[in-house]
């Protein structure tokens, strides 16, 4: 007599079968199935919400066929076979809702727990539909905040570390400090009667951020801190993308649907600081290394941001410019074409608001790059252009360097 073997069904053709016992439109068991009159089945509110969404003809979500309620029909079939699948033990691996017996398939941001749908159907509020998430959706919010915090502790972290550094180098130090100060003395004794005699500070290279250019050599031991600065993200032409933390910006391929909001770039493809200026005096450095072109300064908050407009100091651009990797200019009226001796990889910008100065650095070696003088009646803006990355020559970002 030959046993009989029987084969239960693997896991994933139970599956399978369960989920064509599955609304389409809420994705869980039927619950009041409907028939409609081309055979497809939706819960009875599913498909009545999915209706009242139309403005015109009701159809049938799945193959678009015309279809009336007065057509459609209850499947007890249906409706008694969901019951009895569910009672099956193969299926009992899904956490359920306690009050109504469904599986969790939502996240509750007001409960901050799981639920189901008839839990969402019973305490959705009108227009409140944001407040429940499917479970993947639920799991990356949380790690994007979590990676927020992350990235926030981190910084706290290496600023801790930096200042406990600084505190031993100064002590460290000190005896290095005191020959450092003895030797700027001396070196103001023989620029004083050879330099100075003049009685006239040439603007840019003696008359800017002097604490940067005489105290460079102290700087890891006395930091004078650069101006904090972010960018500002209304502001950012669509193809322009900002890191997390508003610092860098990039070129990128894609361009962006965002609103075309006033103070937005559609042209230039160019962003603003988050910080505009009518008053005291300034200094940031960008990081432009590796970048074949990229144009840099201060702007008017009144400037052309729709459109093409001259970029010169009379529609309130003060720029430097880098083109093929070595012309550099600065847009003055009329522009005027800079050599360097040394090679550009960070740029200082240094803003005198009374003094109606904007003078451009070698932020390595505090040498004087280009000075425009001007007077300034209203607020003035960083400005960032990482010009277009050209298929990947131009890909590096600028980026604002922070103290």
């Amino acid at each position: 007599m030959n046993d009989t073997i029987i084969q239960l069904p693997s896991k994933a053709a139970i599956q399978d079968i369960t989920m064509e016992l599955h609304c389409p439109l809420c994705h869980d068991w039927f619950r009041d199935p409907l028939m409609l009159s081309c055979g497809h089945n939706f819960c009875q509110a599913c498909i009545q919400n999915f209706w009242k969404q139309q403005t015109k003809e009701t159809f049938c979500p799945e193959c678009k066929m015309l279809c009336q309620y007065s057509n459609c029909t209850f499947n007890l079939v249906l409706e008694k076979l969901v019951e009895k699948i569910k009672k099956l033990p193969l299926l009992k691996g899904h956490p359920q809702c306690p009050e109504h017996g469904e599986n969790l398939k939502l996240f509750s941001k007001p409960d901050g727990k799981l639920i189901c749908f008839q839990c969402k159907d019973a305490r959705l509020p009108e227009g409140h539909s944001k407040e429940f998430l499917q479970i993947s959706d639920a799991v990356r919010f949380f790690m994007e905040h979590l990676t927020i915090q992350q990235d926030q502790l981190e910084t706290i972290l290496r600023e801790l570390q930096s200042l406990k550094n600084m505190q031993k180098d100064i002590i460290a130090d000190f005896k290095d400090i005191a020959t450092l100060l003895d030797r700027l003395e001396q070196g103001m004794k023989i620029l004083a009667p050879r330099e100075i005699i003049s009685r006239k500070l040439n603007l840019g290279q003696f008359k800017g951020p002097i604490q940067y250019m005489k105290w460079r050599e102290m700087q890891s031991t006395v930091s004078p801190g650069l101006s904090p600065l972010t960018l500002d993200p209304k502001t950012a032409h669509p193809n322009l993308v900002l890191s997390k933390n508003r610092t860098s910006v990039w070129h990128g391929d894609v361009k962006q649907v965002l609103p075309d909001d006033p103070e937005r770039f559609d042209s230039s493809v160019a962003v603003l600081g988050s910080k505009g200026f009518t008053s005291g005096k300034w200094y940031w450095e960008v990081e432009v290394a590796k970048k074949t072109k990229w144009t840099l300064g201060v702007v008017r908050e009144s400037i052309i941001r729709k459109g093409s407009s001259p970029l010169t100091p009379e529609q309130g651009f003060w720029l430097l410019r880098l083109r093929n990797q070595t012309d550099l200019k600065a847009l003055d009226l009329p522009s005027c074409s800079l050599k360097l001796m040394d090679k550009l990889n960070r740029v200082g910008i240094y803003l005198d608001y009374e003094g109606g100065q904007v003078s451009f650095y070698n932020a390595k070696t505090m040498i004087h790059i280009y000075t425009f003088i001007s007077t300034f009646t209203e607020k003035l803006y960083p400005y960032f252009c990482p010009c277009l990355n050209d298929g990947g020559e131009n890909k590096e970002p600028l980026h604002i360097l922070q103290s």
